[in-house]
């Protein structure tokens, strides 16, 4: 009676215990990891549902994923500045250095470096790209491609230009020179404006002052001070060249007043432009609006080239402001925000922010992708088009629209130096800067004033503003 008493016993404790052990999963999973996104998730609504789910069974947590249809800073400065909580938060690189220096994200930098995903799939050198005095406050999103130098070879091929053989300044003027001369003879295309280059935010500019050596934006000395090299005055050759473009009708005048959608139509709508600077990225979707409407590549067929070479042979480019995941300082779960931000940079992880979601975007045929037409129209970009994970094999997305592939080697190339714009270690405000350096660049462009005085003028009124010391 005893042993049967005790076995009895042993039951009920064995099942209480498996109840507590159950419940206690439970409460594990109801644990609700808030993620406040931007760009990355479903296209609307629905699949942004569909993508929750996903993640979900990838990283075993309950999460709920926000995804901010349009406005973004705007929404997440609202959101943080009303003391909304989240456990993980999509940023870029300047708003990551502004936050982090205001006590509001985390330090995940012991995290990071004791990450064994981080430390098998992310690059040492991205991430150093991205610290703030040796610390880390965010991990990726994507890798980041770069504004790389856009020309038609179906056009520069009728003209008989070697494109391999530019790589000065004088060299990309005498091909806008014999576009244009070509153009508006042989094609009586008058005016014919052969280059674009958009100067609200001159971020497009980079490739030519490679030319000298110098980057974009503002940064820091060996003594502390901050100064911004394209107000050095050997950035004058840069300026002047600009200026001749405008003058002798090889710039297009809308450069100032237009938006990049017209800067990226007439590219590949072959209309009045040979050359632009953009995103390799934007190499093969010229490519592949061209392909849609019958035009490639007989009449559009563009290449990405790295632009000019600067005095030690070495091609500067400026790779795009980092897209990062960061976690609140007020975060509740920061361990399992973690764990999401880990999944992200896997080639799993990689796989979902590109191709997207298997059985709604595509669908796995002999070990190949093969797209649904939903999954056709997201183009294979659900926040990262090129996945930050070195194990991440573009091959597998399938056919990569044309070009873009050579453009994105562009950046791997020996003589390629790929670094983002200079923020200052997180000082700089970006949109000041970019209003002074756009006005006077584009008053020296139009002739308004010399190289020598908007050069100047640029200088001091970034002094005035703090923005250099």
């Amino acid at each position: 009676m005893n042993k049967k008493r005790m076995i009895v016993g042993l039951l009920v404790l064995l099942t209480i215990s498996l109840g507590l052990f159950a419940q206690g999963q439970m409460d594990k999973s109801d644990v609700e990891v808030k993620v406040l996104a931007g760009v990355t998730g479903g296209k609307d609504e629905a699949e942004n549902k569909l993508f929750e789910e996903e993640m979900e069974k990838a990283t075993g947590l309950n999460i709920s994923w926000e995804k901010v249809p349009s406005g973004y800073d705007q929404v997440l400065m609202q959101k943080l500045g009303a003391g909304e909580e989240y456990d993980l938060i999509y940023l870029n690189q300047f708003q990551m250095y502004t936050l982090a220096k205001q006590g509001a994200l985390t330090d995940l930098t012991d995290r990071i470096k004791g990450s064994s995903v981080y430390a098998e799939n992310v690059d040492k050198a991205e991430l150093e790209k991205i610290a703030l005095n040796g610390k880390y406050y965010a991990g990726f999103n994507k890798l980041e491609v770069f504004p790389l130098v856009n020309v038609n070879k179906a056009i520069t091929d009728k003209v008989g230009i070697d494109l391999d053989s530019l790589d000065t300044l004088d060299e990309y003027y005498r091909m806008l020179k014999e576009v244009k001369t070509y153009m508006e003879t042989k094609e009586g295309r008058k005016p014919y404006y052969p280059f674009f280059t958009y100067m609200p935010d001159i971020w497009d500019l980079q490739p030519w002052f490679s030319s000298v050596g110098l980057r974009r934006g503002v940064f820091v000395d060996e003594s502390g001070k901050k100064y911004a090299p394209y107000v050095d005055p050997a950035a004058k050759p840069v300026w002047q060249w600009l200026a001749k473009l405008y003058q002798e009708g090889l710039m297009d005048p809308t450069s100032f007043t237009g938006k990049t959608g017209d800067m990226r139509s007439k590219m590949w709508q072959s209309q009045d432009i040979v050359m632009d600077v953009d995103w390799a990225a934007w190499t093969g979707l010229y490519n592949n609006n061209a392909k849609t409407a019958g035009t490639y590549p007989s009449k559009v067929n563009v290449v990405g080239l790295p632009g000019t070479k600067g005095p030690d042979g070495t091609y500067l480019l400026e790779q795009g402001g980092a897209s990062l995941w960061a976690i609140p300082s007020n975060a509740k779960n920061p361990d399992e925000a973690f764990k999401i931000l880990e999944y992200m940079a896997t080639a799993e992880g990689g796989l979902l922010l590109s191709a997207g979601i298997e059985g709604h975007d595509y669908v796995m045929k002999d070990g190949k992708i093969e797209y649904t037409e939903i999954g056709k129209a997201h183009a294979k970009d659900h926040g990262a088009p090129f996945p930050i994970s070195t194990k991440f094999d573009l091959s597998l997305l399938g056919e990569m629209n044309p070009g873009v592939l050579e453009s994105v080697a562009v950046g791997q190339r020996a003589d390629v130096s790929v670094a983002p714009m200079g923020y200052a270690n997180g000082e700089l405000d970006t949109r000041k800067y970019y209003d002074i350096m756009s006005k006077w660049m584009t008053d020296c462009i139009m002739g308004k004033t010399s190289a020598d005085m908007a050069i100047q003028g640029a200088e001091k009124e970034l002094r005035a503003n703090g923005l250099i010391d």
